[in-house]
This record gives structure tokens, C-alpha cells and sequence, in this order.
């Protein structure tokens, strides 16, 4: 069976799975996970007496004393598992990069018919690495293999683990105090742990409300380059933004990387959006309008065929705040940032913050501004060929006495 990150709470899937595979990018929430189905395979059901006999024959020493569970490497798990664990089920966690090409052909078989008697967990956080798991055709009505793909979070999910993740460290935290936290915190789930950690060992009262929230979460805030992009979109002069706001992200995102990486990853997501801005010009992809997903996703070259529908829509909804020359323009000056990278790395520093600084008041500047920044017009020479084209006359005065200035210049 197929699951995604809002079936984490679901009970069943952890009673009935034997082989899980747990793909997504986030530390933290594979992690949970996984403590999940451990907790599960701890289940004890058999004798002190018969775990020693089950641990002679095999070798093997769990960790039963301090968690329950006969947790096992890779090999010594398909030596074991034909046996029952005396601590509930055999437990092995192990990462899909770790198996070697004779493992993952005896993990493809084991999935065919796993045992009742162990729970093997195979986790990967590489989008690269686990797309092909993705594939895998494991039956609907299969009951025991599962793929967990928690690659997309959604807010009320992410919501629950925080709020259930204060409550196991003895806090209970108010509406108001855990929406402060998810805003300051944004898309940085990989640190949600650790700030948990901090509050908790810090504060000594039962309750956490906003007021101490905003103490805590004072100078802590998050951003990702997709926060970022997606303040770009928004107009200057437009009520809906706030100029601080998008250097501000800027700012922040400079603090973890160089001018000249942020550079190439608005460049790769403009790409991206780029080509979903021309499939909505072409009429491919509606907006503003309801439509269907399969429908419109047949009509899409064959990279597109196996994206998660939220996704694509959510893609699609980005792609659809600017128009495709305001993409273009945005990648036209980025571009002209990075055309000579081998003029040392102080220019290029300045170079790049030069040119973020110009997708940042795009919006403000004046259609010749922006072809001068491009390249496609260079408005200074222009100007001078201007002035030089004036033709100096003598004032003459007209029949009344009046000053007549000529103003004709040089075809």
C-alpha cells in the first residue's frame, strides 16, 4: 500500500506492516516514523527464558533492557527472522544507499512474501535515490508492504507532531504560541527538534502561551529559497508586499550561502517555473479555473507523468502569479550576473548581490532599465548619442522681440 505524510497517525499501517520503505527529505519525520514501527516491533509477547535461547542460537545481543526490541543489522535479519523474537518482532532499520546489489536483489525477493515475525524498515532521503522506489508495483491489496512518502507536509499533520512532541517533554502549548512557532520556524523541519529541545529544557512551566513563545522565538526565523521566489513575485509598489519582507529573506539567505549559489538556485526554480508559465500560455495548463489533473497532465511531456498532483498544482499556482516575460526578464538578469564567473570572487560577490538586488526592484524600474541591465539596450549611450546630436544655432527674436530658441538637431 501507498501512504503519504497525512497518514502518519494511522494505526493500522503500523499493526499490519512487515516491509515499509520511508522516502522524504526530512530527518525528522522519517525519524518518528521509524521510533513508531520500533515501538511496535518491542511488543513483547514472549518469555525472559526464551529471549536468552533465541539469542544464544543466533549470536545475537539486543537491546532489550533499554528499549525492547530486538533491533538487527541487515544480513542478521534475514537469519533470524524465520524465528520468532521473544520481544515482540525482529527489528532492522537500514538505509537503500547502504545495500549493495546482492542485498537489494534479496530485499525485492523477501517483499514478495514477507514474515509475520520481523519488521524491516528501509529509509532514504535522496529524491534521487528513492524515485525509482516510488515505482515499485506493490499490489493496493497488498497489507504488509507499505511505501510511506513523506516528501510533501501538510500543515495540520506537522501541526499535530509539534504539539505531540511538546506534550512528550511534559508542555502543553497554546493555539497561538504553536502557530508563532510554525511561522518562525517555516519549511526548516530538520531543525524542529532541536528548537523543541531548547524551549523545553528552558522553560519550567506546564503551559507554553504566545507571550513566551515570541520570547523564545526571538531572532529565530527560516527561510528557503522558494520563500523567497515566491516574495519576488509580489509587486513593490503593490499593497500586498512588504519591500523589507523580500530583503529580508534575502538577507537571511545570505547568512547560510554565497550571493553566486543563491544566484544558481533562483536560476534552476525560474527554470523550472519557466517552462510551466509556457504550457500555460500555450493553453495547456489552466488557470483560474477548476480542472482536472489527469486530464491536463497527458498533455504534459513525460518527466511530468508520475508527479504528485499536489505538487504540480502547487507549481502550476506559482508559475501563474507573474507573467512569462516577467520570468524572463528575472533569468535575463540573474544570467548576466554569472556570464563571466572567472573575474575573481569579489566582483563576482558583488556581481550577483548587484543583480538579486535588481530582481528584488524589478518591479519599480522602467522597461529601458531593465533591457539596460540585460544587455538588450544600453540607455547611457543612447543618451550621449543624444546630446551629440544637437545642432547649436544662434537665438534669433521673432517679428515681437521674443527669443526664439532652435531646437532642430542632426538626422
Amino acid at each position: 500500500m501507498r501512504y503519504g505524510f497525512k497518514d502518519i497517525f494511522n494505526e493500522d499501517i503500523y499493526n499490519k506492516a512487515r516491509v515499509v520503505f520511508i522516502l522524504g527529505k526530512y530527518t525528522w519525520f522519517n525519524n518518528m516514523v521509524c521510533d513508531t514501527f520500533k515501538g511496535v516491533a518491542g511488543d513483547r509477547t514472549e518469555t525472559i527464558e526464551t529471549t536468552i535461547n533465541v539469542s544464544d542460537e543466533f549470536g545475537i545481543e539486543d537491546d532489550e533492557e533499554e528499549t525492547g526490541v530486538s533491533s538487527v543489522d541487515f544480513n542478521t535479519f534475514f537469519d533470524v527472522v524465520g524465528v520468532k523474537s521473544i520481544n515482540g518482532k525482529w527489528y532492522c532499520r537500514t538505509g537503500y544507499s547502504l545495500l549493495n546489489k546482492k542485498q537489494n536483489e534479496k530485499l525485492m525477493k523477501y517483499i514478495k512474501e514477507p514474515s509475520e515475525n520481523g519488521i524491516l524498515l528501509i529509509t532514504s532521503e535522496d529524491w534521487n535515490e528513492y524515485k525509482d522506489l516510488l515505482k515499485l508495483k506493490i499490489p493496493n491489496a497488498h497489507q504488509y508492504v507499505h511505501i510511506f512518502s513523506l516528501s510533501f507536509p501538510n500543515r495540520d499533520t506537522v501541526s499535530k507532531l509539534v504539539t505531540q512532541s511538546f506534550k512528550d517533554m511534559g508542555i502543553r502549548i497554546t493555539p497561538q504560541a504553536l502557530s508563532n512557532f510554525m511561522i518562525r520556524m517555516n519549511k526548516a523541519y530538520d531543525k524542529y527538534e532541536e528548537t523543541i529541545s531548547m524551549i523545553c529544557e528552558t522553560h519550567k512551566d506546564g503551559v507554553l502561551d504566545i507571550k513566551e513563545m515570541r520570547q523564545y522565538m526571538k531572532g529565530i526565523a527560516y527561510y528557503e529559497v522558494e520563500d523567497f521566489l515566491e516574495e519576488l513575485l509580489k509587486p513593490m509598489s503593490s499593497d500586498k508586499t512588504n519591500s523589507k519582507k523580500v530583503l529580508k529573506i534575502m538577507a537571511a539567505l545570505l547568512d547560510d550561502i554565497t550571493p553566486l549559489d543563491l544566484v544558481y538556485k533562483l536560476l534552476r526554480e525560474i527554470d523550472k517555473y519557466l517552462e510551466y508559465r509556457y504550457y500555460i500560455n500555450k493553453g495547456v495548463i489552466p488557470i483560474g479555473v477548476k480542472y482536472f489533473f489527469d486530464k491536463v497532465i497527458k498533455e504534459m511531456p513525460e518527466k511530468y507523468k508520475e508527479m504528485n498532483e499536489w505538487k504540480f498544482r502547487r507549481e502550476v499556482y506559482i508559475a501563474s502569479l507573474t507573467s512569462l516575460r516577467d520570468w524572463e526578464y528575472m533569468k535575463l538578469i540573474l544570467l548576466r550576473a554569472v556570464s563571466n564567473i572567472e573575474i575573481g570572487n569579489d566582483r563576482l560577490r558583488d556581481k550577483c548581490k548587484k543583480a538579486l538586488y535588481e530582481v528584488c526592484t524589478r518591479s519599480v524600474l522602467t522597461e529601458s532599465r531593465i533591457n539596460n541591465i540585460i544587455g538588450l539596450d544600453n540607455v547611457l549611450k543612447s543618451k550621449l548619442e543624444s546630446i551629440n546630436n544637437i545642432k547649436y544655432m544662434e537665438d534669433t527674436e521673432d517679428e515681437n522681440g521674443k527669443t526664439v530658441f532652435d531646437s532642430s538637431t542632426n538626422s
